[in-house]
C-alpha cells in the first residue's frame, strides 16, 4: 500500500521550479507503484488537484517518460536508459546476475545483489522461482540496513562514523517483534557478521521470513562493493539450512564473485 503524501494544495502559477520537478518525481514514481492509473486515482492518491496531475502527466508524456493508453497513463520505457545508467555504475551488477540466477536454483528460494545508497540496502537484481514466498521485494526496492541480512553485512564493513550517520538519518525503527533496535545489540551483531563473514535475518523485516546474505569486498583493497542474499519462508528455511547449508552457498557464491571483480 502507498503512503498516501497530502500536500496543500498550490496555485498553480505560483509553484517554482523546484516543486515541479519534485511534483513530476511523485507523479513517476507513484504511478510505477500504480502500474498504471487514470488523472482521478494518481490525483487521489497523492493528495493534489487533478488540473496539476494532467499537467505534469502530459509534460512526462510529451518527454516519453510517461505513456497514456486510454484514459490511463503508464510508466513509459524511456525510464530504462536512466535505469540502465544507474545499474551500469555499479561493477557488481553484471557479474553477479548469473550467481543470484544459480543461487535461485540451488536453493528454491529468492536471491538478490545489493547495494548501498543513501544509507539503504538497493536491490540491483533479484530473482526468484515460482514457488517462492511473494513479498515487497523487487528490482530496485530500498530497505533499512539494520534489520535485513543485505543490510547487516553492508554495515559490518562501514566505519563507526558512517554507521553513526546512518543511524542518525534513519534510525532503527522496528519492523517486527524481532528487530534490533538498541544500538549496543547492533553493533554485538556486526562483530559477529565481520568474525564470521554472514549475516542472518531471522524474521528482522518481515514476520514469517528468513534472510542469509554475505559481503561482498575486493580482495586487494578491502572496498565494500555489495552483498548477496538469499531469503525465504521459515517452514523451510530453518535449522542446519538456514544457519550453515545457505551460508555456505553464498560464501562460495561470494568467493567467485570477488576474484572477477578484483582481477578483472
Amino acid at each position: 500500500m502507498l503512503v498516501r503524501h497530502v500536500r496543500s494544495d498550490m496555485n498553480d502559477t505560483t509553484e517554482s521550479p523546484i516543486q515541479a520537478l519534485d511534483t513530476g518525481i511523485e507523479l513517476l514514481e507513484t504511478l510505477g507503484e500504480l502500474n498504471g492509473a487514470g488523472v482521478s486515482a494518481i490525483a487521489d492518491e497523492v493528495g493534489r488537484p487533478k488540473s496539476t496531475v494532467h499537467r505534469h502527466l502530459k509534460t512526462l508524456e510529451n518527454r516519453g517518460y510517461v505513456l497514456k493508453d486510454g484514459t490511463e497513463y503508464y510508466v513509459g520505457l524511456k525510464t530504462l536508459r536512466l535505469g540502465a545508467n544507474a545499474l551500469n555504475r555499479h561493477l557488481v551488477y553484471p557479474v553477479t546476475k548469473s550467481v543470484v540466477n544459480s543461487l535461485v536454483e540451488e536453493t528454491g528460494e529468492s536471491a538478490a545483489v545489493a547495494v548501498e545508497e543513501s544509507g539503504q540496502a538497493v536491490y540491483l537484481y533479484y530473482n526468484r522461482t515460482d514457488h517462492a514466498v511473494k513479498t515487497d521485494a523487487r528490482l530496485g526496492i530500498r530497505l533499512y540496513l539494520h534489520c535485513t541480512g543485505t543490510g547487516k553485512a553492508i554495515l559490518a564493513h562501514m566505519s563507526d562514523e558512517q554507521i553513526d550517520r546512518i543511524i542518525d538519518q534513519h534510525g532503527l525503527p522496528r519492523r517486527t517483534e524481532h528487530t534490533i533496535t538498541d544500538r549496543d545489540e547492533l553493533d554485538a551483531e556486526l562483530e559477529r557478521v565481520r568474525r564470521e563473514g554472514v549475516a542472518f535475518d531471522d524474521e528482522e523485516r518481515l514476520d514469517g521470513m528468513r534472510g542469509v546474505a554475505t559481503p561482498i569486498l575486493n580482495q586487494e583493497t578491502g572496498d565494500l562493493l555489495g552483498a548477496l542474499t538469499v531469503a525465504g519462508p521459515t517452514h523451510r528455511v530453518h535449522g542446519d539450512w538456514f544457519r550453515e547449508d545457505i551460508p555456505e552457498l553464498l560464501q562460495r557464491a561470494t568467493k567467485m564473485v570477488e576474484v572477477n571483480l578484483t582481477y578483472r
